[in-house]
């Protein structure tokens, strides 16, 4: 049996099953271009490698019919981020976020896979304040993204009620780390993060005033793979954050530090994206036994190592 991960060589998808196989399972990654990852190499027994889109039917429906009956859950990653390539192409990036995953969730229920782990985002909050939780605060996305995000789970919680499907949510938020170097980050990652790896023309118009829950994919990645493997839950949707939420310019210092480069950062005034500070995780903590093992400066400590040993 195994589990298939689509999306499997993106970020967070790649780390899922680093954890997953780490435990012994079987992951079929499924992905529209194949990468290597030095941190999977020691599990390479374990992964089989797909090349597809879950926007293709034809290929993705072969996946499916090859490892029939072996697909025993899904975690289901791919999405196009709240980023200008969304704002510039915002029919290509929602049909990516809403109709990937409806593809998804139909095979499964052709072909009798009983678990899904749909990975949204804390996006669908919108500008919330205060401690953001799953339980008391509504659905309310402030930008297409979120609105995507939030349709994709609300299709999915309809496939729970109609045909059975375990269908679960991780709302996670604003992840970083080894997998991807900051110059293949989105822009707001590239700014933050870039001068670990010595990028020019680090800038953000806004952003100075904001402070967000940035979270390190390590505990991302555990906290998915907890909600996957529960088992008699209780709630079907987790928030799965950083506690503390830092400061842009905060974060840009601590970046700065580990950094063997003299690489300045200007980040403007105000809010660069509508977004609450950072989620609620008692849930998690609660049902899952979840708690992110990596403060803020500790993961980008490490992140730096890795991205020293990736670009040297």
């Amino acid at each position: 049996m195994a589990v298939l991960i689509t999306g499997g060589h993106g970020l967070l998808g790649s780390w899922a099953a680093y954890y997953l196989a780490q435990k012994g399972e079987k992951v079929i990654l499924l992905d529209t271009s194949l990468r290597k990852f030095d941190y999977l190499e020691e599990m390479n027994e374990n992964l089989i490698s797909v090349r597809s889109s879950v926007l293709d039917w034809a290929k993705l429906l072969r996946t499916f019919k090859d490892f029939a009956g072996e697909i025993k859950g899904i975690i289901h990653t791919p999405a196009v981020m709240a980023t200008p390539e969304y704002i510039e192409n915002p029919h290509q990036s929602t049909t990516l976020n809403i109709m990937g995953t409806l593809n998804v969730m139909e095979l499964a229920r052709i072909f009798e896979v009983k678990k899904m782990v749909y990975i949204s985002s804390g996006a669908v909050y919108g500008e919330t304040r205060g401690g953001i939780s799953e339980i008391t605060h509504p659905v309310q996305p402030a930008d297409l993204y979120g609105a995507s995000k939030a349709s994709a789970e609300f299709l999915g919680l309809q496939y729970h009620q109609q045909y059975g499907l375990d269908f679960r949510v991780v709302r996670p938020y604003f992840f970083f780390g080894p997998g991807r170097l900051p110059s293949q980050l989105p822009p707001l990652f590239r700014t933050l993060f870039g001068c670990i790896e010595g990028l020019p023309n680090l800038e953000l118009e806004k952003g100075a005033e904001q402070s967000l829950g940035f979270t390190y994919v390590k505990d991302i990645a555990q906290g998915t793979v907890l909600v996957y493997q529960a088992q008699n839950l209780k709630h079907r949707i987790f928030n799965i954050a950083a506690e503390e939420a830092v400061n842009f310019l905060d974060l840009v210092s601590i970046a700065q530090k580990y950094s063997p480069f003299p690489t300045q950062v200007k980040i403007g005034p105000g809010k660069f994206i509508p977004r609450g500070e950072t989620l609620d995780i008692s849930l998690a903590k609660k049902e899952l036994g979840f708690e992110p093992k990596y403060n803020i400066e500790e993961a980008v400590a490490e992140y730096a190592e890795w991205i020293r040993k990736n670009t040297t």
